[in-house]
């Protein structure tokens, strides 16, 4: 999607379906770090549709990544367990796609910065504010 306008309803869509995912899965108490993973999606896509109406677009292929090596960090530490082989393996994953985002002419670095930081942040944002809030 080029343009700005191309971007408002899908981003609309995946918003309602991250919050309706996260809500359904925190009510049923059993995967409750999952989903945080789909609420921090569902927040960074808020952000990404405030910046759209700044028309400012941000890359959501870098953000997914970015969010799911968020979501891997904070799994590793509730569950103290060891994946940085896996972390090594989607940081070289994150290079090959702003590599190819930049090369295909569909971002410039700017946009990938702030698409891979929203997308760490905002799953970061969630967890915390769960720990916080419940008091793990």
């Amino acid at each position: 999607m080029k343009t700005v306008e191309e971007r408002k309803f899908p981003t609309l869509l995946f918003i309602s379906i991250s919050f309706f995912m996260g809500y359904w899965l925190l009510k049923t108490t059993v995967v409750n770090l999952l989903a945080l993973f789909y609420l921090g999606y569902g927040l960074f896509m808020m952000i990404s549709y405030v910046f759209l109406y700044l028309n400012r677009k941000i890359s959501l292929h870098m953000a997914a990544i970015g969010g799911l090596i968020g979501f891997l960090m904070y799994f590793s530490y509730h569950f103290k367990i060891n994946i940085i082989s896996i972390f090594i393996m989607l940081f070289i994953l994150s290079g090959i796609i702003a590599t190819a985002r930049i090369k295909l002419n569909a971002h410039n670095l700017n946009e990938i910065f702030w698409g891979y930081s929203l997308g760490i942040i905002t799953q970061l944002f969630i967890y915390f504010t769960y720990i916080i809030i419940y008091k793990i």
